[in-house]
């Protein structure tokens, strides 16, 4: 897994919040406990952080933002 997790904080055509998210583990990743409650720390926090974006107006502006994986 790699040590942070990319994403872009945007909106869907509804004007709602979406994540879009890079450097997630592909299929077949193996990932061992302590491994897997970090990444859902982290997507977590892309998911509260997506949640207070403002998505309504015609000057929104999505950001990239990086969240770390502390990796054992």
């Amino acid at each position: 897994m790699g040590a942070a997790l990319h994403a872009q904080l945007t909106r869907c055509r509804h004007e709602l919040p979406l994540a879009v998210v890079d450097g997630l583990p592909g299929d077949g990743a193996e990932l061992r406990p302590e491994q897997l409650r970090q990444m859902a720390a982290a997507l977590l926090a892309i998911a509260a952080d997506a949640e207070l974006m403002p998505t309504k107006g015609k000057r929104f502006v999505p950001v990239r933002r990086c969240y770390p994986v502390d990796a054992p």
